[in-house]
């Protein structure tokens, strides 16, 4: 069993395959501790309104499920099936098949969807990829099995 560098481009093989792990709170260290701050701020309030312990904790319970996602590391994989997120909460795969188009978001990101028009409906099935120091790479590789989004002609 071979193990592989974290960012690297499998090139050895006849299948292309791109691993790179992303930690969201790195990226954005001051949400992160804002949100926290919110939520410990929160229960506590809740803590003061209620003298019994039900509320708070329920409150913490559901608060940090919310936005457990993001303080999480994720790991991303391309390669000749489809995609791959994982994180510590499981594994997302789509299968290009599946998949119709993507929306470069800057340097941050990729949106994936299913859909050739982005709308409320889409976006909850869609899959975003943080992009690390990969960009071209990750865009290359999409590009060979997706069509990038069509410009809005409205814009």
């Amino acid at each position: 069993m071979s193990t592989k560098n974290p960012n690297s481009i499998d090139g050895d093989s006849t299948e292309q395959v791109i691993t790179w792990r992303v930690w969201p709170p790195r990226r954005r260290p001051l949400l992160s501790v804002t949100v926290a701050v919110f939520v410990v701020v929160l229960t506590a309030a809740v803590a003061a309104m209620y003298s019994s312990p039900f509320y708070p904790l329920l409150t913490a319970v559901v608060l940090i499920a919310a936005i457990s996602a993001h303080y999480a590391p994720m790991r991303f994989t391309l390669d000749s099936e489809g995609i791959t997120v994982a994180s510590l909460w499981g594994a997302r795969k789509k299968l290009w098949s599946n998949l119709k188009t993507y929306w470069p978001n800057g340097e941050d990101g990729v949106a994936v969807s299913s859909s050739e028009c982005r709308n409320l409906l889409t976006s909850a099935r869609d899959l975003y990829l943080y992009l690390d120091d990969n960009r071209s790479e990750v865009l290359e590789h999409l590009s060979c099995y997706l069509s990038p989004a069509k410009k809005d002609e409205n814009a």
